[in-house]
């Protein structure tokens, strides 16, 4: 009796609606296709009245579950941008803005000028900003941000409607 209620305790465990939403967010996972195995097998086992084995393959599914990779999480939008010196292709206000990851769209360069303005070497000139410049990219639409802009991660796109 006490092992046919272990059983049923880590048969709950395993298929709880988090360890569902692991599963469905990690389809292909080899752990997942091998914790669905050890359940039915543990089902199958549960049936026939074998609890001492089928609470040993609830525990290897639980197992398997846990070493599930966690999708990678994607950053925020960044909240500042250090201005590079592009061989051919320099940054200028126009083209920062239009970066999916600023706003989208380089016809919302004055937002970027109006926020870095103070701080920009050459203010009177909205066409020349210089690499090394660390622009400050301010919240448009109640976007959230934050941190630097760092080459090579992913960040979601703009959206206005945020």
């Amino acid at each position: 009796m006490k092992t046919k209620l272990l059983f049923c305790i880590l048969a709950a465990i395993v298929l709880t609606p988090a360890a569902q939403a692991q599963s469905s967010g990690a389809s292909g996972d080899p752990h997942i296709t091998r914790a669905k195995e050890l359940r039915t097998q543990a089902v199958a086992a549960y049936d026939l009245g074998d609890y001492d084995t089928a609470a040993e393959l609830a525990r290897q599914a639980k197992a398997e579950l846990g070493l599930v990779q966690a999708a990678p999480v994607m950053a925020a939008l960044p909240a500042s941008f250090t201005v590079r010196l592009i061989k051919g292709d320099r940054d200028c206000l126009s083209k920062i803005a239009a970066y999916p990851f600023v706003y989208g769209n380089g016809e919302s360069w004055v937002y970027l000028y109006k926020a870095n303005k103070a701080t920009l070497k050459h203010p009177e000139n909205a066409d020349l900003v210089l690499p090394g410049e660390v622009l400050v990219i301010p919240s448009i639409a109640g976007e959230t941000r934050d941190g630097e802009f760092t080459e090579g991660i992913e960040y979601p796109s703009f959206k206005s409607g945020r």
